[in-house]
């Protein structure tokens, strides 16, 4: 457990620092604007848009990614995953996607990431927003 407890604050550290190592991959995640801000009833929830999964955020301490859980948590390869990076840089320039949902489209959305690992859902909301 302590291990873990390890991993997550090395991850807070890395992202709250200003001198940042971002990947290619971030960088193209933030151009493409695939960081977004969740509303719901009063409460912001942050989700990444992935090329075929969609991952749930906390801000500079979990992403719900495969990487994330095995080379930041487990392995302690690397201080986080390209997911946060990107988050955390696009919080910083104003560059997140914001959306207002209704309660059902925020439960339907959830129930997807769960059970599919991405959400058909959040992709059409987008669409229809753009």
């Amino acid at each position: 457990m302590l291990h873990k407890v390890q991993g997550y604050v090395r991850t807070l550290t890395y992202l709250s620092s200003d001198d940042l190592d971002i990947p290619p991959r971030s960088k193209t995640a933030i151009r493409e604007k695939r960081v977004m801000r969740v509303s719901v009833r009063g409460r912001n929830f942050t989700f990444f848009k992935g090329r075929d999964r969609d991952y749930f955020i906390v801000r500079r301490f979990l992403c719900t990614c495969k990487d994330f859980e095995f080379n930041v948590v487990l392995r302690r390869r690397r201080p986080a995953c390209y997911h946060l990076v990107a988050t955390e840089i696009a919080e910083r320039m104003g560059t997140v996607r914001e959306l207002r949902l209704r309660t059902d489209e925020f439960y339907d959305i959830v129930y997807e990431l769960i059970l599919d690992g991405k959400s058909n859902t959040l992709r059409k909301l987008l669409l229809r927003r753009r």
